[in-house]
């Protein structure tokens, strides 16, 4: 059958039926026919729509789309060879050049192509995009091989193809980072074919998490994650970067999802001996848990009344000032210098606290009226916490995103490692559902104490009991702490103290109602008496200590 037509011939290049690298002969109007190929598939219908074989035949470009040349592209250094590689063109649109790349459907017909104007704000599409291939090249590489590149865009792939001497597949997700894993969820079984499938994206964030998001869809093994020293793929070749470029693919980084280790990595934690952590400043509270931890959630819970206002207040104060502990027997001060504290205390003024804070350093309760102190050693106080002290000013912003904002704020902005809350109820007090809004803020606060080692100490209310009151020095139990079980379910220590106010001579129980570390302190109790000369806290001893533990002056061992 002749295929002889009226048209010019433009250039002979490859052809993706039969794998020719220079039969298929391409003319202006469109049409081609390889030389190489069978008969029946040879000849392809092009722009101009003129009649062919029947069998074998692709339509003609539907009237929407645009007709455009193969052209290179000077700046972004892409040769001819490589547009036509990938069928990319320039054409006009409404009087102004624009390059266009074409998408397939799965009879390798284009019918839809992404516009690209000289403002790359106004890329935007034209054709049915619905059906085409997932990926821009795909229609011009079969299915399997020993590797495939994905980038993050049409010319960062024409790009990475032509440094790797166009003899490699490379293709690029159609609309970017921001909904890459879907057109890679799409095009899963194609890429499952190959041994190898990188992902080339974009060397920002966003290029970084799509590209980690979009891995995590391949079979493990065979997604893998390249590094690039520029931005991307076609700033590389542009820079005449292309050796590294081929490095970058071959040499790309096995993906592995994030918390999956190996023991080599953890050998040397391992082996090292346990230590305390920060210490309380009760003796009996530091020897049990082994003192305060990084990475973790420390809850309390009392009744209305019961001191743990005061408690939180001190345990801030040694924070900042561990000179304040007492050195015990057996028990390390660890971090003998001052540390900072970020303070978000939702139902108490600033100016209160300072000056409660600064009273109990000097040993005086400078919030009573009547008490006499020392004027000047409270402003040495107050100057004392001045760099160590960041207290929060919510002006009415309760919610949990806010608080959010600035727990983390304190935590990466101002490297504070020791926050304290006060209280936990206030950020559900506006939400519709407690317990759902406590699952996630508690969720949240354990990922976060965690994922930037710090430790956090939060107040909670408590629920009405069946029985005695709290307030009348009934038994407090995780299940009292209100709103739901998360906040039993995702703290790593719980705290709580039981006091009968109606005897006020009696002092207070604090017991240790949950400690995951060794699990050896769980309902340990020892007793708290209130100094109201100081306005401190200090241990007393409890008619019944739960396990016989009691710390005598010097403590006993477990």
């Amino acid at each position: 059958m002749s295929h002889e037509t009226e048209s010019a011939l433009l250039y002979k290049g490859p052809c993706e039926h039969c794998g020719s690298s220079d039969a298929r002969a391409v003319y202006d109007d469109g049409h081609s026919y390889c030389y190489a190929c069978p008969e029946e598939t040879a000849w392809q219908a092009g722009e101009g729509g003129r009649s062919g074989p029947s069998q074998g035949s692709v339509s003609p470009l539907p009237r929407e789309l645009l007709r455009g040349d193969h052209a290179p592209l000077g700046k972004r250094k892409l040769t001819l060879k490589t547009v036509q590689q990938y069928d990319y063109r320039i054409g006009q649109q409404h009087g102004e050049s624009v390059q266009i790349a074409p998408y397939h459907d799965a009879s390798g017909r284009v019918v839809a192509q992404k516009i690209r104007p000289r403002d790359k704000d106004g890329i935007h599409w034209v054709g049915k995009k619905k059906g085409i291939l997932p990926l821009f090249g795909q229609s011009k590489f079969k299915a399997g091989g020993r590797m495939v590149v994905v980038t993050e865009g049409e010319l960062d792939a024409m790009s990475q193809a032509q440094a790797m001497g166009n003899t490699w597949p490379v293709v690029s997700v159609p609309d970017g980072a921001a909904s890459a894993h879907k057109a890679i969820a799409e095009a899963a079984h194609w890429l499952e074919q190959f041994e190898r499938v990188v992902f080339m994206f974009d060397m920002d964030d966003p290029g970084q998490e799509a590209a980690v998001k979009c891995a995590a869809l391949i079979t493990p093994g065979k997604a893998y994650i390249a590094d690039l020293p520029l931005k991307d793929a076609s700033d590389m070749l542009q820079a005449g970067r292309e050796r590294e470029m081929v490095t970058a693919a071959w040499q790309a980084r096995q993906y592995r999802p994030d918390g999956i280790l190996e023991v080599s990595s953890l050998r040397e934690k391992a082996i090292r001996p346990p230590e305390y952590g920060l210490p309380f400043p009760f003796p009996t509270l530091t020897k049990a848990t082994y003192g305060i931890r990084r990475g973790e959630l420390y809850g309390y819970g009392a009744g209305v009344g019961s001191g743990k206002t005061t408690l939180f207040k001190q345990l801030m104060l040694c924070t900042m000032f561990p000179d304040m502990i007492e050195p015990h027997d057996g028990i390390p001060i660890i971090a003998p210098e001052p540390r900072r504290v970020g303070a978000l205390l939702l139902e108490e003024n600033p100016v209160k606290t300072i000056r409660t804070l600064a009273g109990m350093r000097i040993g005086a309760r400078v919030h009573v009226p009547g008490v006499d102190f020392d004027g000047e050693r409270l402003a040495e106080a107050i100057d004392e916490m001045d760099g160590l002290f960041f207290p929060y000013n919510h002006f009415g912003a309760k919610d949990w995103s806010s608080i959010k904002e600035r727990i983390r704020y304190m935590v990466l902005g101002l490297g504070i490692k020791d926050i304290f809350l006060d209280h936990l109820t206030a950020l559900i007090a506006q939400e519709d559902d407690d317990r759902k809004a406590l699952d996630v803020i508690m969720s949240d606060l354990a990922s976060m104490v965690e994922q930037h080692h710090f430790t956090l100490h939060f107040i909670s209310h408590l629920t009405t009991p069946t029985g005695t009151a709290h307030e009348e020095g009934g038994r407090v139990l995780e299940k009292h702490f209100t709103g739901s079980r998360a906040i039993a379910r995702w703290s790593h220590n719980l705290f709580a103290l039981e006091r009968n106010k109606q005897e006020p001579g009696k002092p207070t129980t604090f017991r240790i109602l949950k400690e995951r570390e060794t699990g050896d302190a769980t309902g340990v109790t020892f007793g708290l008496a209130y100094d109201r000369e100081t306005g401190r806290l200090v241990e007393a001893d409890l008619e019944e200590n739960t396990h016989g533990f009691r710390d005598e002056g010097a403590g006993q061992d477990f």
